[in-house]
């Protein structure tokens, strides 16, 4: 438990990367910006979710809090799984620029109620 905070910092931090990323990611794939396609662009947001996850289960563990046992933390985990694939569809596997911008916005709606959950969970779930 030394290290709880800590570790809640980090996965807050890395949360808030991986959303300013998406969308910066998300801009330079709408505007055809040749810095999407720089090696370190792709490469950073697998290690900043790394990080995120990492960090997630830490939490999970030390708190006795898994997903699925608690509602809110089992909905946060399909509401990712939901993100990663809208993401995946607006940055990389749509077909049209109409199917990308939805599931860009299904995706920021993913992680907006994701980030809902995490602030609001005490009010909801208490």
């Amino acid at each position: 438990m030394e290290y709880y905070l800590m570790v809640k910092d980090i996965h807050i931090t890395t949360a808030i990367l991986s959303l300013f990323g998406f969308c910066i990611r998300a801009w330079w794939m709408f505007s055809s910006n040749d810095l999407l396609n720089r090696k370190i662009v792709k490469i950073a947001p697998h290690i900043n979710d790394t990080a995120l996850l990492s960090a997630a289960i830490y939490l999970s563990v030390m708190s006795e809090m898994y997903p699925f046992a608690e509602g809110w933390l089992g909905a946060k985990v399909l509401l990712l799984i939901g993100y990663i694939v809208a993401g995946t569809v607006a940055l990389k596997k749509g077909k049209t620029r109409e199917t990308r911008i939805i599931a860009f916005w299904v995706a920021l709606a993913c992680v907006g109620t994701i980030f809902y959950l995490a602030l609001a969970r005490p009010l909801i779930f208490a």
